[in-house]
């Protein structure tokens, strides 16, 4: 893939994460992996992104932020294990329908009130439990934002404090992705991350400021489940 076609994936994916909170990783990470890009080279290429994006996000409202020490007892060292036996055994799994699974799952759940009470009583009853969950999910596909979106919709009904909060899971998260990518893989940070870097900061900050508040994210809502549940059949079919 050419870096005009990468800067596009990101460009685009980044006006979709400053509209409705999450984007990247959760159309990014299919996106690649259906080009061809094998999982630790789409983690390489969307994780200092999403870094990027998450700290703005994180610092703008980190007096709101409430989830600091659960994701970092419970969500973290899960991922971490996850993501290292994933990357490890790249060659044997097939990452993509592990993506392609959750992501049908994900949008099953949008569509399912039934699915999303009964994820929401696991939040109020097994807090910590579904922390794990978190952390597995995204070591093991990137797709931990399903979940966590679910999770801080049913504690927090205020739209600012849901998306500080998901945003500052999403910063930590990806720092340990990237500390266990450092240490099991062999690939690294090149000018191409620096420019996708750029590229997706400059992006949201435009989007953010002249696309988001205009546009109602809970009218188009359904097209991101449609894309999600399409994104997640293709992922699958491969």
């Amino acid at each position: 893939m050419q870096i005009v076609d990468l800067i596009i994936v990101i460009a685009v994916f980044s006006i979709v994460q400053s509209i409705f909170g999450v984007g990247l990783l959760l159309f990014g990470t299919p996106t690649l992996l259906l080009i061809g890009y094998s999982y630790s080279e789409t983690l390489w290429i969307l994780l200092p992104c999403s870094v990027t994006i998450s700290l703005i996000q994180t610092v703008d409202n980190y007096d709101l932020v409430m989830a600091k020490k659960k994701v970092a007892y419970f969500s973290i060292p899960i991922m971490t294990l996850s993501l290292i036996f994933v990357v490890s055994y790249d060659q044997v799994l097939d990452i993509s329908k592990i993506v392609g699974f959750f992501l049908l799952f994900i949008g099953v759940v949008k569509f399912s009130p039934k699915l999303q009470t009964y994820l929401q009583s696991l939040v109020e009853k097994r807090l910590q439990l579904y922390y794990v969950l978190i952390g597995f999910v995204h070591g093991v596909s990137n797709m931990g934002g399903g979940p966590l979106s679910i999770l801080m919709s049913t504690i927090y009904t205020d739209q600012v404090k849901i998306r500080a909060n998901i945003a500052f899971v999403y910063l930590i998260l990806a720092l340990f992705q990237l500390i266990a990518l450092f240490i099991i893989d062999t690939g690294a940070l090149q000018n191409i991350s620096v420019i996708l870097m750029l590229t997706s900061l400059g992006v949201y900050l435009i989007a953010n400021r002249y696309i988001a508040n205009k546009i109602n994210d809970k009218k188009y809502m359904w097209l991101i489940n449609v894309l999600i549940l399409t994104y997640g059949t293709l992922a699958i079919i491969k």
